[in-house]
């Protein structure tokens, strides 16, 4: 090797050592003064080697000027944050710095103005309540556990924010000239939390933490009549009709507090006879009450501590009285198992006010699962949610004019059909002759499990196996031409998703007669 190729190699590999033994940089990222008590600086290391390292703090009256030094002080930790403390004036300039602690790595200093860095010490809400001056108002005051100067008030603001479950709202105080503020625009009768921070205006970056208190506005009478509607059935006793009354709880905002019970009743309108539920718990949504078939109208209202809602009305038909008529169609669509789409059309000479979308499952005997919703005029569509696959459910949707409603005229809807869990009970009725004349009972509609598309009539005799098949609605066939000996029958009722049979009659075909007998089918 030349002598010159030797010293290029001897350079260059001094040079790939010096770099393999370089130490790895560290940088201060943010220094933060908490006021009057310490001061925290963070830092950025590749050097994961390491795991001590130590802080250097310079206190400098001229920024950026060693002759200027005040004090020096430092703090040693094996993470990558340290605090020295007392930090008694942030009217200064400090200089910082972290090394290891074998002093082979140093970050450059990181300089910075005491106020631009500082973190303000929380405040102290010392009381939450109504405003004397503005009503409807609440009046917040704090204080600070030391004095400061008017010099330092002029650069601190204060942010205050309240929330509540239903509502958040926020601003930013740039300067006051008292421990006080006032927060409007409150709900009544909700509770809320107000929060408050302050800040140096010099340090845009740091806040300091959340103070917060809890309370709770006054409230007023209920501002809104709660949502009423009816469910009408037959009475056992002449001239009686058997109602229920629904309605939806009154919530926030309208409640303006804790709703504390409703008053239900009804009128009647040609000489004001009057049936009442009384007053009922918060907690109930409906009432039952025996009326006469007489038109009247009924009343709901809500109370809570400061008084009672407007009144909510509806208006329930005389006998004799002309029905208003319901939408002009409505179609029914599965989306899925919990969901169905109502979409309807009304007649172009009809002026709803609204409409009542109201569902029911059929298995249910009484009136107390029934779910419905109200609507504006504007809607042609609703979807149905929450809904169990298989159940049968009575849909309707109901056109309200004012206080009155129109006919209810219910569709049995599916979100997903199965198969019958059993099947029709067949009647045999003996005809004479060659035939035999069959009858059946159609499914429980809580075993149905879908709409029935057909019904097939099995039967057979010496392994000769025979099926008919007629649509859901027939009830009954006959069945011609059969040949002497015994027939065992049954009758299959079929769902888009399958099909059970009831049991089977052993039927006995003679030259005169005809003798039946049930038994048990085959699996």
């Amino acid at each position: 090797m030349k002598l010159s190729g030797f010293i290029l190699w001897m350079c260059a590999s001094n040079n790939m050592f010096l770099s393999s033994a370089l130490p790895s940089a560290l940088s201060i990222t943010k220094c933060e003064i908490l006021e009057y008590t310490s001061m925290t600086c963070y830092w950025d290391t590749s050097d994961h080697a390491n795991s001590s390292y130590r802080l250097h703090v310079k206190k400098l009256a001229v920024c950026q000027s060693e002759e200027s030094l005040i004090s020096e002080d430092g703090c040693e930790t094996s993470g990558t944050q340290c605090s020295i403390q007392p930090i008694k004036s942030t009217f200064h300039c400090f200089c910082a710095d972290v090394s290891n602690i074998a002093g082979s790595i140093r970050s450059p200093p990181f300089c910075f103005k005491g106020a631009n860095q500082v973190k303000l010490l929380p405040l102290s809400i010392t009381r939450v309540g109504p405003s004397a001056e503005r009503p409807g108002c609440f009046q917040v005051d704090w204080k600070i556990s030391y004095s400061i100067t008017d010099y330092e008030k002029s650069h601190r603001r204060i942010q205050v924010e309240y929330t509540s479950p239903h509502q958040t709202r926020s601003r930013t105080i740039k300067k006051y000239s008292e421990d006080r503020l006032e927060v409007c625009d409150l709900y009544p009768g909700s509770r809320y939390t107000v929060k408050l921070r302050v800040q140096d205006s010099r340090a845009s970056t740091h806040w300091s933490s959340w103070t917060s208190k809890d309370f709770m506005t006054v409230e007023k009478a209920p501002s809104a009549a709660p949502r009423l509607w009816r469910c009408i059935r037959p009475a056992e006793e002449t001239r009686k009709r058997r109602l229920t009354l629904h309605w939806k709880p009154l919530l926030w905002p309208e409640a303006n507090g804790v709703v504390l019970s409703y008053t239900a009743s009804c009128r009647r309108d040609v000489d004001s006879s009057q049936w009442t539920c009384g007053t009922l718990d918060a907690s109930k949504t409906s009432c039952d009450l025996t009326v006469s078939d007489d038109a009247c109208t009924c009343s709901l209202t809500a109370t809570n501590s400061a008084g009672t809602s407007p009144q909510s009305y509806i208006n329930i038909p005389g006998h004799t009285e002309a029905e208003l008529p319901p939408p002009e169609s409505l179609s029914i669509v599965s989306l899925d198992e919990t969901r169905l789409q109502l979409e309807w059309t009304t007649a172009p000479n009809q002026s709803e006010s609204g409409f009542v979308v109201q569902w029911i499952s059929i298995l249910d005997n009484g009136t107390t699962c029934l779910y419905w919703q109200h609507l504006n005029e504007t809607y042609r569509r609703f979807m149905i949610t929450g809904l169990l696959p298989e159940i049968p459910y009575n849909v309707s949707v109901i056109g309200v004019y004012g206080v009155k409603a129109g006919i209810d005229t219910p569709v049995i809807a599916f979100t997903r059909e199965g198969a019958p869990s059993v099947g029709p009970k067949l009647t045999v009725l003996q005809t004479g002759g060659r035939s035999i004349h069959l009858r059946w009972n159609p499914v429980p509609i809580a075993k149905l499990h879908g709409f029935i598309k057909f019904y097939s009539i099995l039967y057979s005799i010496n392994g000769i196996d025979k099926r008919e098949q007629v649509n859901g609605a027939v009830d009954q066939i006959s069945l011609s031409g059969l040949m002497e000996g015994t027939y065992n029958i049954c009758v299959m009722a079929h769902t888009v998703a399958g099909g059970a049979a009831g049991p089977c009659q052993m039927v006995a075909v003679g030259e005169n007669d005809i003798t039946a007998s049930e038994c048990i089918p085959s699996a």
